[in-house]
């Protein structure tokens, strides 16, 4: 079954743009030239690591986890992973993965996301 994954920008300059991803896939977010969601440079988005974190979309579920950023990730308010204070990105272990569910809002820094998921029998997926 396919799977629609829809991030939407809820506060900032990109609020209100959107980002869709058919699964199965992975996505990794950050400020990095590699990244599948590359946050734009300049000072709004310097709370995000360069790979900040990864989503993995596979049919009937999407889940996230921490790659050892400086500011953390959020789901629904709750801190998922993030690397501690003083310790190096070369000692930086990723968090375990954390289920993400229709509705939920993820944080990458100060930078909030609204999450949708669908299957293709519920939305207009692919086809």
């Amino acid at each position: 079954m396919a799977v629609k994954l829809t991030l939407t920008f809820t506060n900032g300059t990109l609020r209100g743009q959107r980002r869709e991803f058919t699964g199965p896939a992975e996505c990794l977010i950050g400020r990095s030239d590699d990244c599948d969601l590359q946050l734009p440079p300049g000072r709004e988005f310097m709370d995000v690591s360069r790979h900040h974190c990864l989503l993995e979309i596979d049919p009937a579920a999407v889940r996230v986890r921490d790659l050892g950023s400086r500011n953390g990730t959020f789901v629904n308010g709750q801190n998922i992973g993030q690397r501690p204070w003083g310790e190096g990105r070369e000692k930086a272990s990723e968090s375990g993965w954390h289920p993400l569910l229709e509705g939920d809002e993820l944080n990458v820094g100060e930078t909030r996301l609204r999450v949708e998921i669908c299957a293709a029998q519920e939305c207009d997926c692919v086809r």
